[in-house]
């Protein structure tokens, strides 16, 4: 049975994502120190708004925030290297979509563009992907991968 909250959150968060982009594109318009000042402060706050609105509620099966992505990479498994897409990213892991059999538990190294190569195990995997859990990462990764999930909600 689909997830009716997870549908109108996710349908909140576009919405706001939308008004978020119009007002950046006014802002970019304006001439107007004060209300340019309005505008941004306005933008701050959708922003904000947006971000709380998808953060894992309770009872979700996620902890972390998650960005989605349409990143092309790679990752290694047993030596090979496979082309996947990113579709969307955390602190703590990813989903991935690659043709390539892996079942939960497999261990791999993926390349997050920003972040480098991650070490990661398969955790789940549903018809079109699976989903991955970092194992570790350094200070700089995290830093990284959190100043994404950041550029993404306040740009």
């Amino acid at each position: 049975m689909p997830d009716r909250h997870a549908d109108q959150t996710k349908t909140l968060s576009e919405g706001l994502s939308s008004i978020q982009g119009q007002a950046e594109r006014l802002l970019g318009k304006v001439e107007d120190e004060n209300m340019a000042s309005q505008i941004a402060d306005l933008l701050h706050e959708v922003s904000a708004l947006r971000l709380l609105v998808d953060l894992p509620q309770d009872g979700d099966r996620r902890r972390d925030l998650r960005e989605p992505r349409r990143d092309i990479s790679i990752f290694r498994i047993d030596g090979k290297e496979v082309d996947c897409a990113i579709q969307d990213l955390s602190i703590g892991g990813a989903y991935i979509v690659a043709e390539w059999p892996m079942r939960p538990d497999t261990a791999i190294e993926l390349n997050i563009p920003e972040a480098g190569k991650i070490s990661a195990r398969v955790v789940s995997s549903t018809e079109h992907g699976v989903h991955v859990q970092f194992e570790r990462m350094s200070d700089p990764q995290l830093i990284a991968i959190t100043n994404s999930l950041k550029a993404h909600y306040f740009k």
